[in-house]
């Protein structure tokens, strides 16, 4: 049998939250200008839509080709 307790206990577990994506990264892709994308061989739907998920602060899918385009 449980004791009966006038009072809960909550204990939280500690976490250690790793972060993916690369700041930089991030930060690169959000200033990006419409020259540096055309320079670059970039897709304007292809940037909208990363530019969308980071905003709303989901992590983009971002496809190997246009990372290595973004990364140079």
């Amino acid at each position: 049998m449980v004791e009966k307790k006038k009072e809960f206990e909550f204990s939280i577990p500690k976490m250690k939250i790793e972060r993916n994506g690369n700041l930089e990264l991030k930060r690169k892709i959000l200033n990006m200008t419409i020259e540096e994308r055309k320079q670059l061989g970039i897709n304007k739907s292809t940037l909208w839509h990363i530019k969308k998920n980071l905003k709303k602060g989901d992590i983009p899918k971002i496809y190997e080709k246009t990372l290595l385009k973004i990364q140079g």
